[in-house]
């Protein structure tokens, strides 16, 4: 069975936009099973202010030879019973090109709204006017993602796992600290390798010479991912965490199993199977403030209606039905009358 690696020339590349390929039919439904993703919170129940994780980077599907997958998504506000933080993040279909666009399809609802938004903004002559529409924009623009798959020490039994994070701006993500991390090894490597061959120039070095990479599978490192509580002014502690990388231990293989090695590194999930793209419908639902359900019977997404509500609609509606029932049996009820009183007498008390 063929392996991959990741190599020097995949580094130095993966700021190039990646070609969309073909993509496997993806499954209906997604068991979730937390052994698919890696942790990287703090335990509140335990106290914990400090974690550290130690993970071999993966390349992020068996015919790929890159680390990271950048994708765009939307946050959206949904409600409690979709996510207990009100806030969640959607794959965006119209700019993430590694997906089943026949399954999900192509337009996304948010990017319609940001267009539709901005196109007001543009237009509107009222101050007042203009600023909800540019925040309506803002509000729907897509954010830039990244995906990883990673062996976690400790945890080899798990298998791959894999973990996604916003790309920030500042460069304090994961994916561009481990950038930023293995440009630091690689010079170091070079830079000794100059002053060891006595050369100016790394054209001059020996064919053989190979910089280092800490992405090697063969000869790369390990690397620690130390999780963070952050503090507020006051002193207190936030639901937030900030993360730092360091490359730890020797340079050694992922597993000196050649079996083990095989298994994880073709391991058949890509990072769609764990992080599920929504069809264009279900974004509709949530972005109009409804809660998505699949109805079987017509095959497509709904309002889900919780269930007392839709009790009290079958109520209501038969109590309108009672009422019409009884109005029509007094009507047959009454015979024609002579009318024995005139109308000054005809009032309603």
């Amino acid at each position: 069975m063929e392996t991959k690696n990741v190599n020097n020339i995949t580094v130095e590349v993966m700021e190039e936009e990646v070609k969309p390929k073909e993509v496997a039919e993806q499954p209906k439904t997604a068991v979730f099973n937390p052994k698919n993703y890696l942790n990287l919170k703090l335990d509140d129940t335990k106290g914990e202010t400090h974690r550290e994780i130690k993970i071999r980077v993966l390349p992020i599907d068996k015919d790929s030879n890159s680390p990271f997958k950048r994708f765009y998504a939307h946050n959206l506000t949904v409600d409690k019973t979709i996510s207990e933080s009100g806030h969640k993040s959607y794959i965006c279909l119209e700019k993430t090109d590694d997906i089943d666009h026949d399954q999900f399809g192509c337009d996304c609802p948010c990017c319609q709204i940001n267009r539709a938004e901005y196109k007001l903004f543009k237009e509107a002559t009222d101050s007042v006017e203009k600023e909800i529409h540019k925040k309506r924009s803002v509000q729907y623009l897509p954010s830039e993602y990244c995906a990883m798959r990673v062996i976690e020490r400790g945890h080899e039994e798990d298998g791959p796992k894999f973990l996604k994070f916003a790309v920030r701006s500042d460069g304090k993500d994961l994916m561009n600290m481990i950038k930023n991390l293995y440009k630091i090894r690689r010079d170091e490597s070079i830079n000794d390798a100059l002053e060891e061959y006595g050369v100016d120039d790394a054209s001059k070095l020996p064919e053989e010479f190979e910089p280092t990479n800490i992405l090697d599978l063969y000869t790369g490192k390990d690397l620690q991912i130390n999780v963070d509580a952050v503090y507020d002014k006051q002193g207190n502690k936030t639901n937030k965490t900030s993360l730092s990388i360091i490359d730890c231990g020797k340079e050694k293989p992922l597993t000196r199993d050649e079996n083990l090695f095989n298994q994880w590194v073709n391991d058949e999930k890509i990072w769609t199977d764990v992080f599920a793209v929504k069809p264009y419908d279900y974004i509709r639902l949530l972005v109009e403030g409804k809660v998505p359900y699949f109805n079987k019977k017509e095959n497509k997404w709904v309002e889900w209606i919780p269930k007392d509500q839709l009790d009290k609609d079958k109520v209501y509606e038969e109590d309108e039905a009672n009422e019409e029932i009884k109005k029509a049996e007094e009507k047959a009820k009454q015979a024609p009358q002579v009318q024995t009183t005139n109308d000054d007498d005809d009032i309603p008390f």
